[in-house]
């Protein structure tokens, strides 16, 4: 387990202790304990249960990559089935004469 710093809302900061110690000192950072070898990105703190959550937990480094590449293609997928609806939808239909 290693130290690392976040600041306020809970977003990874830094993992060192200089910058850390003075971010909370300033009262801008939270000093918590994360696991180790686990990149910033997959970090997060939870100010609720004032825990260290890991997105795409128990994943290695490289197939979390890969989940969160497939999870936002999915999500464009979905945004663009969603723009190609409302396109459709807001299109006028030909007057009957």
């Amino acid at each position: 387990m290693a130290t690392y710093y976040f600041n306020n809302k809970g977003e990874p900061a830094t993992p060192f202790t200089v910058s850390g110690e003075e971010l909370v000192s300033k009262g801008i950072g939270i000093k918590a304990i994360a696991p180790d070898g686990i990149e910033s990105w997959r970090l997060s703190y939870n100010l609720s249960t004032k825990a260290v959550d890991v997105l795409y937990e128990g994943l290695s480094e490289e197939d979390a990559i890969a989940k969160k590449n497939a999870d936002a293609q999915t999500l464009l997928d979905a945004e663009n089935v969603e723009m190609a609806a409302a396109a459709k939808a807001s299109e006028t239909p030909p007057k009957a004469e």
